[in-house]
């Protein structure tokens, strides 16, 4: 198995579980979507498992492909195929686990769970350079706690602390959410 850099490889797998986190709508055609309460230690080892592997040296790619697992504690990210792409100038090999990340792209569908959150989507990425996180599909949803938001496209701003929530423009949809009261 491929081993990936460690430092990066968490920090992804806790920025792709950011993607759980919710809040309230601040406007009828786009949510923001507020940072959650994660836990991630980079003690914790990060588990990569699919029923393939190709690493392509000389692209700077990394492939998993067919119930793809990505595991750190309690986070778990589920996916048909993730490709690893790493940064040309970082140095090392994607084969030796010592090149940096530079990209991640999930797709075939997109599952992130944590203790207490889902997301879901049919297609994810995460920018290790802009911090960068998007969910896509025809229905991204986010639930917690029976609170659930949905809408086709969520990008995460991980240095501005600032998430967006679309609905689907080819639809005329809207991000809509189901807020629980706190009571029950």
């Amino acid at each position: 198995m491929n081993r990936l850099h460690p430092q990066r490889s968490v920090r992804a797998l806790a920025l792709l579980a950011m993607l759980a986190a919710m809040a309230a709508m601040t406007a009828p055609g786009n949510a923001q979507v507020g940072g959650g309460d994660f836990s991630l230690s980079g003690d914790e080892p990060v588990q990569v498992d699919g029923d393939r592997l190709e690493v392509l040296e000389n692209e700077g790619i990394a492939v998993f492909e067919g119930n793809v697992r990505v595991v750190q504690g309690d986070t778990v990210l589920r996916t048909g195929r993730l490709v690893i792409r790493y940064a040309r100038d970082g140095g090392g090999s994607p084969a030796t686990g010592g090149a940096q990340i530079d990209r991640l792209e999930a797709s075939g569908g997109v599952n992130i769970q944590t203790a207490t959150q889902v997301a879901t989507g049919e297609t994810g990425t995460y920018d290790m350079k802009t911090e960068i996180l998007t969910l896509s599909g025809r229905r991204v949803t986010l639930s917690e706690d029976g609170n659930v938001a949905t809408g086709c496209l969520l990008t995460v701003d991980m240095r501005a602390n600032r998430s967006r929530l679309e609905g689907c423009r080819d639809q005329g949809s809207r991000p809509t959410i189901l807020i629980q009261p706190q009571n029950r």
